[in-house]
């Protein structure tokens, strides 16, 4: 079974066209409404779609939704499109043969391996951003960390347990599939920017997905993000001591600024150093969750 599967959060606008532009190329078509206050939900259902209604708890909160009910309905592969219209249904079969035809666990939609798709600057950059820093903790190479387009296979469907509710999932997914050592290929695809595409607090929206990757490339990281950090100001702690403990001892001169920097960087570089040991320690009790 294909199951095409829509988070939709006051998408009455566009959700129509989606549902009926996706239904010839899956066997079922699943919106998940996130608590919309419009009739968003109902031009779903007359439109041909399994609707699952939930209060609004936000995008992430929706995936892990539609990933337990592919798991519910036993789903061989499952594709993930937004409902505002942004990705086009037509090409649903790209991603579908990635998964069939090239054996691949996740196939993602990216709109950044060819130059059909116009990205404003400050967007592109933003997540080219989010994307390095996602590579870095997966240890993959793709383009398009953010794209909520994608196909996954059954192994996937069971593998993958979202637990974020926000627009992270995307990277938190894609620290799973790493961690579970599923693989990935990427698929050139389209976007339409004509939707609501949340360009209103498109800046404190792209922090706070920053922040949740880093979180993650943290924890899969923990040396690298805390240890080396933390070693380095161990020694400047160390040099600055090194500097009071030779003035004082030779002129009898107190420098109470390296005295306290010596402190401040030699507490700071411990906590780090400690926070790595731990988080490195506890790596294969965590590598599930994360």
């Amino acid at each position: 079974m294909k199951l095409a599967c829509i988070p939709a959060f006051n998408e009455e606008t566009y959700i129509e066209d989606v549902v009926k532009k996706s239904l010839p190329h899956v066997d079922q078509v699943v919106v998940c409404d996130d608590g919309s206050t419009d009739a968003t939900a109902k031009i779903a259902k007359d439109a041909g779609a399994i609707v699952i209604s939930q209060k609004n708890q936000g995008y992430g909160a929706a995936i892990a939704t539609l990933f337990d009910y592919a798991r519910k309905e036993n789903a061989q592969i499952m594709i993930t499109l937004d409902g505002d219209g942004q990705h086009n249904p037509e090409q649903i079969p790209l991603l579908v043969d990635a998964i069939t035809a090239h054996n691949v666990d996740v196939a993602v939609g990216s709109r950044f391996l060819d130059d059909s798709t116009d990205v404003s600057g400050y967007r592109k950059s933003g997540i080219k951003i989010i994307t390095s820093a996602s590579n870095y903790g997966t240890n993959f190479k793709v383009t398009d960390s953010q794209s909520g387009f994608r196909a996954y296979s059954k192994v996937a469907i069971d593998a993958i347990h979202p637990t974020e509710q926000g627009m992270s999932v995307s990277t938190e997914i894609l620290l799973k599939i790493s961690n579970k050592g599923l693989s990935v290929a990427e698929v050139p695809v389209t976007i339409s920017y004509q939707g609501d595409t949340s360009d209103q607090h498109s800046v404190p929206h792209g922090v706070s997905v920053l922040m949740n990757t880093l979180k993650y490339v943290s924890i899969k990281h923990p040396v690298q993000f805390y240890g080396i950090p933390g070693i380095v100001l161990l020694i400047a702690g160390i040099i600055l001591g090194g500097i009071f403990l030779d003035a004082y001892l030779s002129e009898q001169t107190v420098f109470y600024g390296s005295l306290l920097g010596s402190v401040v960087l030699f507490l700071l570089g411990a906590i780090l150093s400690v926070t790595a040991i731990i988080l490195f320690s506890m790596a294969n009790l965590i590598r599930d969750r994360y």
